[in-house]
């Protein structure tokens, strides 16, 4: 087998990447999905969804001098193409594993085990390409369909093509499962001390984009840049028999089936962890953390192990707090921690960061159950955004309600003494407090029937239960030089909840109080001449919906503000101007594209655009666009109404403007029209030359 070294070239390969595109095979199912990540862990610089070729060969290609380029093994929903078509955008996040809809490939990645954030020698390379080959054999011999060898770059991938599977229902858990199985069977006759089979099981795991350079630290001779290429071709021969083994893989049970005891003190489900210290982190088979992933992670807390957190104390404890959630010891957090804040982080250069952890730690461990369980930090990760239960309408988290099982902790209360019952209210209370109105009214109506205690009392210790839990997080944030402490978002005055047809604050006495009779959804952020606009839609407490409503950066001044922006009568809000600013946060937590703007017609030229803006269009120099790269925001003027840009064939238009210039000289004479003409045609070149 010949070396992919030494006809490995340094640049994009336009053609292999659109061999990439054609072998993924999207196109029938959904929106191929692209990433550009910072080398070195520098986060996302761009992401877009596309459905068509020439632009993602082009995206690859251009892309690949900011960072390295990865596509979705599995083909994205199409209703996620409108977030970025066609183009790339600085989103900042993509798809998750519960959008993918269909599957239709599985890789293996295989990786040689080397210093962290570094290319492979070219030994490392070739010994990881012949344990890929004897995997890709050993394959054969099980009767399945040969995989496609590729060389990532520093490693060897084995992809597989397999006949579309839907994910409707259970078939979600049961294709996962298979393929997680199938990745482990891999994983435990080829992976060794000096091979490592990474895990992208997951439905929603990117691959490098063959055919772009893969950029790990500084290229040197001995450890070169590499553009990814086919060792084996691109033939997509879709497999089966593959299918069929993945789909009888074993389903492991869910969480919410297991078992629950009779009585808790918290609502929380028992833990099904070892005492703490006695579970230890994934480590590789060189003995290395698994960094990527060393304990199994939900998506939220995944992104802030991945990407931290803008208050840097707060990304700590609640990392110290999932640590010992999932059993870790402190020995282990403490690795862990410095590692991550080592990263990324900085908060502790030049600290006693063992000490800061350790003092971390027991403030976690102060608030662990009788029988040692300690809460996830959820509520937390919803306040600071990162996770969208209980902060967005009609969105649930299997794993949150199976922990904070309100209405399994209300029935226990059955069980407690009567003098014990207040203090047992306590967690509880605080858990519904982070729901929304109409659930919380749910849950505090269970808990009059069951305690027999007075509906305003509940909402009075409902309300304590609330500043209590934000006034320790505030302490638990603070760092070791009695810096000020935060929570993450709920900190201010003014904090605003979201409901499905309302947005609505919780009062001093518990109460949940509704201030608007509206909720506005963000679609995308248009960067104008005067400053920020978001564009969403209304949808009212009357059913009735609103699209396209803007609402720019100062309606958020103030309530007067607000009010004078909001389109409709329907549209009522009786917050204060510290809500108003609430209400900024709940908005611009949305994950949104932005898109430059304006509200001047004609030529536009900002940064990388330029082009032509008119109502309904936008012109390039090739003419009109499909995708719009700059959005335009009416201003009220007449001349809205009077201009219209039509596309039209050639023989269409040569007829018009044959017709247009016979008869141009005629309509006045020329004294009159020829100063008309050259004023038309010099007013754009005018502007340009003035700038």
């Amino acid at each position: 087998m010949t070396t992919p070294f030494d006809t490995t070239p340094s640049t994009p390969n336009p053609d292999a990447i659109r061999a990439t595109w054609r072998w993924l095979a999207h196109a029938q199912h959904g929106v191929s999905e692209v990433r550009v990540i910072r080398p070195g862990g520098g986060g996302i610089v761009g992401l877009g969804f596309f459905d068509d070729e020439e632009a993602f060969v082009a995206a690859c290609a251009a892309a690949n001098a900011d960072g390295n380029v990865y596509v979705g093994i599995q083909p994205r929903p199409r209703r996620l193409l409108e977030l970025a078509p066609n183009v790339l955008r600085p989103l900042r996040s993509g798809a998750g594993s519960k959008d993918i809809e269909v599957v239709t490939a599985t890789v293996v990645d295989l990786d040689p085990v080397r210093p962290k954030d570094t290319a492979s020698t070219e030994d490392e390379l070739s010994l990881t390409l012949q344990v890929a080959t004897a995997a890709a054999d050993w394959c054969g011999a099980q009767g399945l369909a040969r995989p496609r060898l590729m060389m990532s770059g520093n490693g060897a991938q084995l992809w597989f093509a397999l006949p579309p599977q839907s994910l409707a229902g259970e078939a979600h858990e049961r294709v996962q499962a298979g393929l997680k199985s199938f990745e482990a069977e891999v994983r435990a006759r080829f992976q060794s001390e000096r091979v490592h089979v990474d895990s992208i099981h997951d439905v929603a795991r990117i691959i490098k984009v063959v055919g772009t350079v893969s950029r790990k630290g500084a290229g040197t001779v001995e450890r070169p840049h590499r553009a990814a290429r086919a060792l084996a071709g691109f033939e997509r021969l879709e497999d089966p028999q593959l299918l069929e083994r993945l789909l009888r893989a074993p389903v492991q049970q869910l969480v919410g089936n297991l078992a629950r005891p009779a009585q808790v003190v918290l609502p929380l489900v028992a833990s099904t962890s070892a005492p703490q210290g006695t579970v230890k982190a994934r480590r590789t088979e060189a003995g290395e953390y698994d960094w990527a992933q060393p304990v199994e992670m939900c998506g939220p807390v995944q992104r802030l192990w991945n990407e931290g957190a803008e208050d840097r104390s707060v990304a700590i404890f609640n990392m110290v707090r999932y640590f010992a959630h999932k059993g870790l010891g402190l020995d282990e957090i403490t690795e862990l921690v410095l590692e991550y804040d080592r990263r990324g982080l900085g908060k502790l250069k030049g600290r006693d960061g063992v000490g800061y952890i350790r003092k971390a730690y027991e403030k976690v461990m102060a608030t662990a159950r009788e029988d040692g369980a300690v809460a996830p930090p959820c509520h937390s990760l919803q306040s600071m955004g990162y996770c969208r239960v209980n902060r967005e309408p009609d969105v649930r988290c299997e794993l949150y309600d199976v922990i904070f099982d309100i209405e399994a902790a209300v029935e226990r209360l059955a069980t407690v003494p009567a003098q014990d019952v207040e203090y047992r209210l306590k967690p509880i209370l605080e858990a519904i407090a982070h729901r929304p109105p109409s659930a919380q009214e749910k849950y505090l109506g269970l808990l009059e029937v069951r305690t027999g205690l007075a509906a305003q009392k509940l909402r009075l210790s409902m309300a304590r239960a609330v500043r209590t839990s934000a006034t320790k997080e505030s302490a638990e944030g603070a760092d070791s030089k009695g810096g000020k402490g935060s929570s993450g978002d709920d900190t201010i005055d003014g904090e605003v909840y979201e409901d499905v047809y309302c947005y609505y604050t919780v009062t001093q006495r518990g109460e949940a109080k509704a201030i608007s009779s509206f909720t506005f959804t963000p679609r995308a952020v248009v960067e104008t001449e005067e400053g920020e606009v978001f564009l969403g839609d209304i949808r009212t407490d009357r059913g009735s919906s609103m699209e396209g409503a803007r609402l720019p950066r100062r309606a958020f001044n103030s309530r007067k503000e607000l009010l004078h922006h909001l389109p409709s009568v329907h549209t009522q809000w009786t917050g204060s101007d510290n809500n108003v600013q609430g209400l900024l946060r709940v908005v611009a937590r949305r994950p949104v594209p932005r898109l430059p703007g304006t509200t001047t017609l004609g030529d536009f030229k900002r940064g990388a655009h330029h082009v032509w803006v008119a109502p309904g269009c936008t012109i390039g120099v090739g003419g009109f666009l499909s995708d719009a790269p700059v959005a335009y925001l009416p201003n009220g003027t007449s001349l809205e109404s009077r201009i219209r840009y039509e596309a039209t064939d050639d023989d269409t238009f040569h007829g018009v403007a044959s017709t247009v210039f016979e008869c141009l000289l005629k309509i006045n004479t020329p004294q009159v029209v020829l100063p008309m003409l050259g004023w038309f045609f010099a007013t754009p070149i005018v502007a340009r030359q003035a700038g």
